[in-house]
């Protein structure tokens, strides 16, 4: 059983022995993770309980630590027969952190740290996140403690990290990350470290530069909520409060996966190797094969999900293949919900995801609708998606039977042009706005409107939402501001007229739970606020241009946006993280649509094009774009059962795409 020799690095106080107390916690038996770890000394174990008991209890906080300790844990994995399966070995050796900072003062110590650091499987050295909040808020870097944490805690722990060797994966875990989620951005953090602290920011070009794997991870052993920081810089815990941790599992799934990746790339062909060096090559070169077979690099088969994996375990080799699976899924969504905590080395993709996608999908022109007489400014699906509806600068709302072509009977007509349309839930009430810069609402089956306008905007309304209970309406205008109405029965009326924004606002996206949304505009910038208190929650930072469209996904884990500047951009609607930019069109993004199910994000561009892409990889779907509009295009929608997809366009056109 391999054992992976892990050295922790960090100053007093950062939290190095409570990361490791929550991580046997959390890890203790086998749940949404995959797999477990028990600890191979009845002591260790009995001492990782009593810190963790002192953790949730009320009171003081445990103990820094005081002598050197390597804490054993093995990794398992318990299959549906509830058999388990010691998988490999991970030995963490913890260091006080006072030992670290004054290493100078001591040569006995400082030669210990010479040997251990060169020798270790991998590194993490740990970044106090409550030093990390103080240092992002003193902006001058004025404040004693922070010139401290910087002169000596940071200098000190990045002077032992430029000891490893190209082999040893450098994880820079920040503790407490609960302290700075709801403040600061993981791409702000790394960009001010690199800019404001030379030693780290010499360490990260010197292992990029050599290909060696660095990342920057965050984690929290309480989670938010369990403590509160108080003006003395202190943390509080909060009476009744319940540790939920986050992200443990991920340095331990780097440490394999990142070590096996940093000796492949160090491999030296024709070098005499010992007997261990030769037994710790077949076993990397071994766990190498596994990992390029669940990325789909060599093998060109799909790969099984996690449960069916784990029915497949029967002994310690496919144990093994299966936590290197394991760990690649955990890495795979590491690195799409943090996309800047890559460094260095090889980033992790779920290639064999995409795999399967493109495999799935064969987009097919199967209709060109035509009828419109202008411009298409929208296009969506009933419920059953059985029928199409769409609205034009010609000012008719339009309807066609999907799998013939064919409009159907009732048009709506409206007073003006640049007509936008939407359709309640349950298929009754239509919502069009046009150039009199009002909303109505119509019987969709008999055409008639049912109640007054809905007056209040002083120019053109760019788009507006209806929640799915039909009892809320968000709309945004060319007069700078986005309004959020009340529908009943009889008529609407005006709840709030929300300004923010120093332009045109072109769009709006909803989150599911209709708690959040979003607006973007002419001034470059996506706004996010909380529709009951109606409150500017955040600003996710300036666009290249005019930001012209928006899109939640239906489980709201991502918010995209795009316009002017050739770009799309996925972010965390919860951590406000950009998450990546995707990059193909050659003009304006002009349309977005997400389908239902999250997999597939299509973009349509002012290029005349449509590209498909996977949520989950961040690439674009190695199928053919869709070339088939002569101009822009303007609208897109999903069918709800994934297998359609509309575009409308500046040539006056409807197209249906068949995509399985």
């Amino acid at each position: 059983m391999k054992n992976y020799n892990i050295l922790t690095l960090g100053a007093s106080g950062a939290g190095k022995t409570v990361f490791l107390a929550s991580i046997f916690k959390q890890l203790s038996i086998q749940g949404r993770e995959g797999f477990f770890l028990e600890v191979s000394k009845d002591q260790q174990e009995k001492e990782l309980r009593k810190i963790y008991s002192e953790i949730i209890a009320e009171g003081d906080w445990p103990q820094t630590t005081r002598e050197i300790t390597d804490w054993e844990f093995i990794c398992c994995v318990n299959n549906p027969n509830l058999e388990n399966f010691p998988v490999c070995k991970f030995t963490y050796i913890d260091y006080p952190g006072g030992l670290i900072t004054d290493i100078l003062k001591n040569e006995k110590n400082y030669f210990d740290f010479q040997t251990k650091v060169p020798n270790a499987d991998a590194v993490l050295a740990i970044i106090d996140g409550l030093k990390l909040f103080k240092f992002m808020e003193d902006k001058d870097l004025i404040k004693p403690d922070v010139n401290k944490w910087l002169q000596k805690d940071l200098t000190m722990i990045m002077k032992l990290v430029f000891k490893c060797k190209k082999d040893t994966p450098v994880h820079f875990i920040i503790s407490k990350w609960d302290l700075l989620e709801s403040r600061y951005k993981l791409s702000e953090l790394r960009e001010r470290l690199l800019e404001k602290v030379p030693e780290f920011k010499a360490v990260i070009q010197n292992r990029v530069n050599a290909g060696c794997p660095v990342r920057l991870i965050p984690v929290s052993s309480i989670g938010s909520d369990f403590a509160t920081l108080q003006p003395d810089g202190t943390m509080k815990k909060n009476p009744g409060a319940i540790p939920k941790p986050f992200q443990l599992e991920i340095p331990i799934a780097c440490v394999l996966i990142d070590r096996v990746n940093a000796y492949i790339n160090t491999l030296q062909s024709g070098h005499q190797d010992s007997h261990q060096q030769v037994q710790d090559k077949n076993i990397f070169l071994s766990l190498y094969r596994q990992i390029q077979y669940f990325l789909n690099r060599k093998a060109d088969l799909p790969t099984p999900d996690r449960e069916k994996r784990l029915q497949e375990v029967k002994d310690e080799e496919t144990a093994l293949n299966y936590l290197v699976g394991t760990f690649l899924d955990h890495l795979q969504k590491f690195e799409v919900n943090f996309p800047k905590a890559n460094l260095g080395g090889e980033i992790i993709l779920d290639l064999a995801e995409t795999h399967r996608q493109d495999n799935l999908l064969n987009p097919t022109l199967t209709a060109t609708l035509r009828g419109h007489r202008n411009v298409v400014c929208s296009v969506g699906f009933t419920s059953n998606g059985q029928t199409l509806f769409s609205s034009s600068h010609d000012r008719s709302i339009r309807f066609w039977q999907v799998v013939s072509g064919k409009q159907l009977q009732g048009m709506v007509r409206e007073r003006s042009g640049w007509v936008r349309a939407n359709l309640s839930q349950d298929d009754k009430r239509l919502f069009t706005s046009c150039e009199d810069n009002s909303i109505k609402v119509w019987d969709a089956d008999t055409g008639k409107r049912l109640y007054k306008p809905l007056k209040g905007h002083s120019d053109l309304i760019n788009a507006f939402v209806v929640s799915p209970d039909g009892h809320t309406l968000i709309s945004a205008s060319r007069d700078k501001t986005v309004k959020v109405w009340q529908l009943e029965t009889s008529g609407g009326k005006l709840i709030d007229s929300l300004i923010g924004h120093q332009g045109s606002v072109y769009a709006l996206a909803v989150a599911p739970d209709w708690r959040i949304f979003a607006s973007g505009g002419s001034d470059k910038r996506v706004l996010l606020w909380e529709l009951d208190t109606r409150k500017l929650l955040y600003n996710l930072g300036d666009h290249p241009g005019f930001v012209k469209v928006l899109a939640f996904s239906s489980d709201g884990n991502i918010l995209v946006s795009g316009g002017y500047g050739e770009s799309l951009y996925v972010w965390d609607p919860k951590t406000r993280n950009l998450r990546y930019e995707l990059t193909g069109h050659t003009g304006a993004i002009f349309s977005l649509a997400i389908s239902p199910d999250n997999r597939i994000l299509a973009s349509g561009s002012d290029d005349g094009t449509i590209k498909l892409w996977d949520l989950s990889t961040a690439t674009l779907l190695s199928t053919p774009t869709l070339n088939g509009h002569t101009g822009p295009i303007t609208t897109l929608a999903f069918s709800p059962d994934n297998q359609t997809l509309a575009s409308g366009s500046f040539d006056r056109t409807i197209k249906i795409w068949k995509l399985v």
